[in-house]
């Protein structure tokens, strides 16, 4: 189980930012987009269409403000399609003028990769273990069962120069790990073709007797286990959905109704059912695998592959005439009740403080949504932009609000060194952290809520 653990970090850790960025859906109308394709240039990054991606930050850059991630993810955009030159010259400008930022320490790093890169037929067999008689030292070579371990399309990332530097990276910073795995695979502990064990099936028995002809996998005890733990946003930008179903997920109503989403179908997989929705939504397990829906719960795959169906490439998002908060819409889809909506721009603190305070205390679902990074650049750095998040407390006393991010456990984590006693941010674990109402203000634009 340790090497199981090891294996899965690095091969999840290779592709952190691809991670990143294609996870972090757009929450509104203002997110980048590009005239000629309507797609957003991270959505198109998160797609693999790096020419067309970097194409779209460029133009983001001739009419934007010097912000450290847009010209971060354009170098990475440019890598990507092998815009080498253009990509040292955005990665200088971060670590030059962004030196202390995440972003700034991480173009210095890719910098130095690409200044002193060799051959990509020398890079590509220092991940691939392949080479055309090129000689390599172990320390080179990315251990076989972590290449395995990953999923498909991490591979096939791995081709690209920018996975090529992630490896490099890795190699370097997780020496110890790299060398403990390559030791196990000499030893035959791990099996270099099929390092992971059969994942076992989440077969939680009910906690109580099912009825003849019921047909429904889990109970709102089975979910109310997991709560909004049970859900990781990852490959698809539909945190605007995915904050939602978090907040239907640690509340009992909420998790009854989850639970009742979801039936058997007669030949095998399952059917989901939203609420107020008249359609009903096939997943097999095949589905679920082959478009790489991967939460932590069960239940939660099957229900966010359900969305994937009802809004394919976010289809409908913004509602059927695009005029609609993208918050409203995942209540709606995952409560089929209405949406309350607030502006967080405008409203007073004592509004804002009975907004929240009335939907976590009646136990009600409520999330929210922060800023572009272009206006987050002015504050703090703690929260994504462009991104929902699911409000899971409030302390009036304090005024401090318990947020969590849907990434869950690959969620990026914060800090605030001018805050060493927490009385405005504090970041803890599965992507939860605590806000001070005033910050958040500063930090989201706007909050929705929906009774059930």
């Amino acid at each position: 189980m340790r090497f199981s653990r090891l294996l899965v970090g690095l091969s999840l850790g290779l592709l952190a930012s691809q991670a990143l960025v294609s996870a972090e859906g757009g929450v509104h109308k203002a997110s980048v987009s590009v005239s000629v394709t309507g797609a957003s240039a991270e959505a198109l990054y998160g797609q693999h269409q790096y020419a067309a991606s970097a194409d779209a930050f460029e133009q983001l850059i001739k009419t934007s403000s010097p912000v450290a991630r847009l010209y971060y993810y354009a170098a990475l955009a440019n890598i990507g399609c092998n815009r080498t030159a253009r990509a040292k010259q955005l990665f200088d400008y971060v670590g030059k003028n962004f030196s202390d930022s995440q972003e700034g320490i991480s173009s210095k790093k890719y910098l130095s990769n690409l200044s002193g890169e060799r051959s990509n037929t020398t890079l590509a067999a220092a991940t691939t273990g392949k080479g055309s008689g090129t000689a390599k030292s172990d320390d080179e070579e990315l251990p076989e069962s972590v290449v395995n371990a990953m999923a498909p399309e991490m591979r096939a990332l791995l081709k690209t120069d920018a996975g090529k530097i992630m490896v490099k990276n890795m190699l370097a910073e997780k020496k110890e790990q790299v060398q403990a795995i390559k030791a196990a695979e000499g030893k035959g502990i791990i099996d270099k073709k099929n390092p992971l064990p059969p994942a076992k099936a989440q077969a939680v028995p009910p906690t109580k007797p099912r009825g003849l002809g019921d047909n429904h996998p889990f109970t709102a005890a089975d979910i109310a286990r997991d709560g909004a733990g049970g859900i990781d946003q990852s490959r698809y930008p539909n945190c605007w959905f995915e904050s939602s179903m978090s907040a239907l997920a640690r509340l009992p109503r909420g998790q009854k109704m989850l639970a009742d989403m979801i039936q058997l179908a007669p030949k095998g997989g399952y059917v989901v059912r939203f609420p107020g929705d008249g359609n009903e939504y096939a997943i097999t397990k095949q589905y679920l695998e082959e478009n790489s829906i991967h939460d932590k719960a069960s239940w939660a795959s099957i229900i966010e592959c359900a969305q994937v169906c009802k809004f394919p490439d976010n289809s409908g998002a913004n509602g059927q005439d695009g005029d609609q908060s993208r918050l409203e819409i995942g209540l709606k889809a995952i409560t089929g009740n209405r949406a309350e909506l607030i502006d967080l721009r405008t409203a007073t603190p004592q509004e804002v403080s009975a907004f929240i305070g009335g939907a976590t205390k009646s136990d009600n679902p409520i999330v929210a949504a922060t800023w572009q990074d272009a206006y987050l650049v002015r504050f703090p750095r703690v929260v994504i932009g462009s991104h929902a998040y699911t409000i899971i407390g409030f302390d009036p006393g304090s005024q401090l609000i318990t947020i969590r991010n849907p990434h869950g456990k690959n969620s990026q984590k914060f800090s605030l060194p001018s805050d060493p006693n927490h009385l405005e941010f504090e970041q803890m674990e599965d992507g939860v952290f605590k806000m001070h109402l005033g910050l958040f203000q500063k930090c989201f634009y706007q909050a929705a809520r929906s009774f059930i």
